[in-house]
């Protein structure tokens, strides 16, 4: 069962407690859960190309031009194609693994820290009207750690599932099987119709977990009540769902490279969180949060609709 539960327990040994956003799931023992605690806790940075303050060494700066900062609690992001990976396949000298590497890695058995079954949960504010219109707030799971770089030999590597909160106000899932070709379904419109709105902190909550060996379900929940602000982000009341989809193996199709198999569901994945934007000056993340979740699953508080 899901049972709703607040985090008591320090995380920050040298400052304070950082409050963490509601959870509508139990954590998995099998896996740790990650939160971004020591962008409040650690010295204002650049990430080149990891953020060492990051003890579980996940963190990592990925994409285009990419500028990645972190500053009293809020990670900044501006570039062509600026990424922040959790990334769990790294040796124990916290190098991350080469392409070869993590092929033969993955082939051989999963990290520690291997998220599959996730509830993900951020929260974003964009600061002017730059920014591709198809990016935005855009959670992505299951991926690899090299499926999106130029390299042809690792294009079936992509298998993500995203969600997106997009510049132009609109709301998809997509599903990439082989970089970098996309399956969308679009959810709707989510500001009546306009634009994602400046200057306000915005939270998404991203679940994505195995109905059984070939179904997979996607869940996204919004959060315009909090502000983002740190007595706020407890409330599970704050959340709406804004949509759900099952994807079976034959309703969510995508266009792949080569003989790939773009229609079966993304069932096992290669362990990696990440969220990203697109030709952005300049936009702002804070609460990361990343917990794998039990499954199966059945919940027990289901927010209204958005």
């Amino acid at each position: 069962m899901i049972f709703f539960y607040r985090r008591t327990g320090p995380y920050c040994r040298n400052i304070r407690h950082i409050p963490q956003p509601a959870s509508f799931v139990c954590s998995s023992p099998r896996c740790a859960s990650w939160n971004s605690d020591h962008w409040t806790s650690s010295p204002a940075r650049d990430l080149t190309p990891r953020d060492w303050y990051d003890k579980t060494g996940l963190s990592q700066r990925r994409g285009n031009n990419p500028v990645l900062s972190i500053s009293d609690g809020v990670l900044k992001m501006s570039g062509e194609q600026p990424r922040l990976y959790l990334n769990p396949w790294i040796k124990p000298n916290r190098k991350h693994w080469t392409l070869k590497e993590e092929r033969e890695r993955l082939a051989a058995g999963r990290p520690v820290r291997f998220y599959k079954n996730t509830e993900v949960t951020v929260y974003y504010r964009r600061s002017g009207t730059d920014g591709a219109a198809y990016a935005g707030l855009i959670i992505g799971c299951r991926s690899s750690p090299n499926g999106h770089t130029s390299s042809k030999l690792y294009h079936e590597d992509a298998h993500t599932y995203y969600v997106k909160f997009r510049h132009d106000g609109g709301a998809q899932f997509a599903k990439e099987v082989t970089h970098p070709e996309l399956a969308v379904r679009t959810i709707g419109d989510l500001f009546s119709g306009g634009p994602l709105p400046q200057n306000e902190w915005i939270g998404m909550k991203f679940i994505v977990y195995n109905l059984d060996s070939s179904r997979v379900k996607l869940e996204v929940y919004i959060d315009r009540t909090s502000g983002g602000e740190e007595d706020k982000i407890l409330d599970v009341n704050n959340w709406k769902k804004v949509g759900e989809m099952i994807d079976d193996g034959t309703n969510f199709v995508a266009d792949t490279i080569g003989d790939v198999d773009g229609e079966s569901a993304i069932t096992e994945g290669g362990g990696v969180v990440f969220i990203r934007n697109t030709k952005i000056a300049k936009a702002e993340y804070k609460f990361l949060q990343v917990t794998e979740i039990k499954n199966p699953i059945r919940p027990i508080f289901v927010p209204d609709d958005y």
